[in-house]
């Protein structure tokens, strides 16, 4: 638990959060070591010790270790911290997406940071003009820098920083860009989409592997500020197999260094049956049958598509009243017809996928009798693929009337 915030502050509650017994002798300066946030000036108050919490780092308390620090310089001479928004110029130690018009170049200066790890930077660390003393860096708001917001580059520790008109560090970030993540958020027959999420404070790009191999770069939807955290952004890899299971990979990247490639397996959807361009509705009249003698009318060509990869198709015919009968014949070859064998109301073909051809013929035997107009329900159906895909959809509206 942490030492109280505010009013006095007794050696036992310091013993206590460093877990010693709270009567022992406590030596201020050992006490110091073992916290971090204690400012490095040649003189620790009791007050320094408000809210800390024990977390002793590698660190030594009192002897500070020189970085060196890159920033932004007009043209003029007139020092400053890169923008929030140029973080990645400030990642890259580049001056790529500086203000050209100011002249604004990349400058460096090493100064002494008392770093809770050492050569490292942590928020809440100080940073000083020399190894000893108590002057502040010149590099901060209030010295060098015109007021406002301001971050550096330490190259020393690899970390881009904010830096407050007292020299205190805050907003520290590794110049190397974090691990993304990344879902499935659509998918079909030959494309899989995806949504990439991660942290582009420093990201300039995006790259994109599939099975292993590079496929593209991409810019994140925004990067470069220090709130560009959890940042989405989409990405639809195109011309890919159908039913297929693929290695997504994404990494994040600047001109300093990547991240860690992280990848996932998605599939594209297997292809699905389905039927379209089916014939409209129409009629089969016989309107002067002879009693006694057999009659029959047969349908124009017709055809109807399949998409997808099916196997076998049927077709089936309601029946007329009475004892006529509804045939079809069938063909993917081409129309069948009118010498075609029409001997099934519900025959078969073997049909993948494409363009099936029919005829349907209405017979009347010759001892039938007559019926009025009746709506006959046509259903295709295929089976044996991927999916079994149906269309009922086609009516013929059939009858027979004797002279």
């Amino acid at each position: 638990m942490a030492i109280t915030g505010s009013g006095a502050i007794s050696f036992s509650q310091i013993n206590d959060e460093l877990a010693e017994t709270s009567t022992n002798t406590l030596d201020i300066l050992s006490a110091a070591q073992q916290f971090t946030g204690l400012l490095d000036d040649n003189t620790i108050s009791m007050n320094e010790f408000y809210g800390l919490t024990f977390q002793a780092g590698s660190g030594t308390y009192g002897t500070r270790n020189s970085h060196a620090f890159r920033f932004v310089i007009e043209q003029d001479g007139t020092k400053k911290g890169f923008a929030d928004g140029q973080l990645v110029d400030a990642a890259e130690n580049d001056d790529t997406g500086l203000n050209e018009t100011a002249g604004d170049a990349v400058s460096g200066q090493s100064d002494f940071v008392d770093d809770y790890e050492d050569d490292d930077l942590t928020n809440g660390d100080t940073v000083f003009a020399t190894s000893t003393g108590t002057t502040l860096t010149n590099l901060r708001p209030g010295g060098d820098f015109a007021s406002g917001t301001h971050f550096m580059l330490d190259t020393t520790a690899n970390d881009i920083f904010q830096i407050d008109s007292n020299a205190d560090v805050s907003n520290v970030v590794s110049r190397v860009p974090s691990n993304p993540s990344h879902s499935m958020t659509a998918n079909d027959a030959d494309e899989i989409t995806i949504k990439i999420t991660s942290d582009t404070i420093v990201t300039r790009d995006l790259l994109l592997y599939r099975d292993g191999t590079f496929i593209d770069n991409v810019l994140p939807t925004s990067s470069g500020s220090i709130g560009n955290t959890g940042v989405d952004t989409n990405f639809t890899y195109t011309g890919l197999s159908i039913g297929t299971s693929y290695t997504i990979g994404v990494r994040q990247a600047n001109t300093h260094n990547s991240s860690s490639l992280v990848t996932a397996d998605y599939s594209t959807t297997a292809a699905s049956t389905d039927w379209s361009s089916v014939p409209g509705n129409f009629n089969m009249h016989i309107p002067d049958a002879t009693d006694g003698f057999a009659d029959s009318l047969i349908s124009g060509a017709l055809t109807a598509t399949l998409s997808g990869t099916g196997g076998t198709t049927q077709v089936t015919c309601q029946q007329p009243t009475g004892n006529a009968d509804l045939f079809v014949a069938l063909s993917t070859s081409g129309d069948p017809g009118a010498g075609a064998t029409f001997n099934s109301s519900n025959p078969t073909i073997s049909h993948s996928s494409g363009t099936l051809h029919m005829r349907f013929k209405l017979i009347e035997p010759n001892n039938s009798s007559p019926f009025s107009a009746e709506d006959l329900t046509i259903t295709f159906t295929n089976t044996g693929g991927t999916s079994t895909a149906t269309n009922n959809t086609l009516q013929i509206n059939a009858k027979i009337e004797e002279r």
